[in-house]
């Protein structure tokens, strides 16, 4: 099959021809139909988030089930499906506690970019290739049966593609924050994670609902999507306007721009008493210093989240999809075939894009 291989980081993606071997126990096969494109990919790209090369990345996916390994229950050869960028073993003490999004045994394996046996399934000339959380750049992906839901018949595959990480993440962000109707919410950032978040913060009944980004266009959109306000932080002082239009501060900040600016502005603005959940991820080493006698005295709760649990909160954002209360085609701003991947890789890191969906 034909898949987009990294082989050093900060170099073009090579479009060639690999092999993929059969699912193992648990595992499943999937025609790949789209995958999102994701800042998260980008990291790895740039060795921010070092996954050894050569690796294949792309990790919101969907697609047609081709084949399934032995013990495969939730999912049959011909379902419609889509892919979470987190794939929980179902078994370890966090996924029966029910918090999956942490699921202890995916944590060892994620950034190896093998499976959970220490193993890939995509090789070249006897050569090991590596996946990042699925490997959707390519033609076909094996990932474990729990990071899947089945889409129905009627909804288009290509449009809930990205529900697997941006959507997601957005939901998982407002969950863990225990939004309540009526709170007021800043989300710092406003790609794919910060405009699901915003979508989906109106859906659960928030009040105002800030949006804070430095493109305007990206800030249209937002307005659009759901926000009550938007503030440009390359334009005005983010923090002072945020306070000010909020009356001291939102009782709640989702920060999903993952860089050291963005969390300052996240833990200066939010109200005395309030919550900020960090959702952006920025390079795997980084250290970010903090006020923590402004945190401290200011009784502030921050909080990480990685995420939604597939298998209980992805069946819930399709039926809002249904609904039409969420729509992550307003996410999507380009596509392209897998030939023109390092096309759409540029404009993603010079901000002239949300989400683009790469079609092998």
């Amino acid at each position: 099959m034909r898949a987009a291989v990294l082989h050093a980081y900060k170099e073009p993606l090579s479009i060639e021809d690999v092999s993929i071997s059969q699912p193992k126990a648990g595992e499943v096969k999937i025609k790949i139909k789209a995958t999102g494109l994701c800042h998260s990919d980008v990291n790895v790209f740039e060795g921010k988030t070092p996954v050894p090369p050569p690796v294949v990345a792309g990790h919101e996916i969907s697609g047609i089930v081709e084949e399934v390994g032995p013990g495969v229950t939730r999912v049959k050869p011909g379902d419609r499906v889509i892919s979470a960028f987190i794939h929980p073993c179902g078994k370890c003490g966090n996924c029966v506690a029910g918090k999956e999004n942490l699921c202890e045994t995916f944590s060892q394996v994620r950034l190896k970019g093998v499976m959970p046996d220490g193993t890939s399934r995509l090789s070249k000339d006897g050569k090991e290739i590596r996946t990042f959380l699925g490997g959707g750049f390519a033609e076909y992906a094996i990932v474990g049966e729990n990071a899947l839901t089945r889409v129905p018949e009627d909804m288009d595959l290509e449009k809930v593609a990205v529900l697997g990480c941006a959507g997601l993440t957005g939901y998982g962000a407002i969950s863990s924050a225990r939004i309540e109707p009526g709170d007021t919410v800043a989300v710092i950032g406003v790609g794919g994670v910060g405009l699901s978040t915003i979508q989906l913060l109106r859906a659960s009944g928030a009040g105002r609902i800030i949006a804070v980004g430095t493109k305007k266009w990206k800030l249209d959109r937002a307005m659009e999507l759901g926000a009550t306000d938007v503030v440009n932080s390359k334009e005005t002082d983010a923090v002072k306007a945020i306070k000010e239009i909020t009356g001291g501060g939102p009782q709640v900040v989702i920060e999903a721009g993952g860089n050291e600016e963005t969390i300052h502005m996240a833990l200066d603005s939010v109200r005395i008493g309030g919550k900020v959940v960090l959702v952006g991820l920025p390079p795997a080493t980084a250290m970010i210093p903090i006020r923590v006698a402004s945190i401290v005295r200011g009784g502030i709760e921050v909080m990480g989240n990685y995420g939604g649990r597939p298998r209980v909160d992805m069946p819930k954002l399709l039926e809002l999809v249904r609904q039409g209360r969420y729509d992550p085609s307003r996410l999507v701003t380009g596509r392209f075939r897998l030939e023109e991947i390092n096309e759409a890789v540029k404009m993603l890191e010079e901000g002239e894009a949300i989400r683009s969906l790469i079609i092998p």
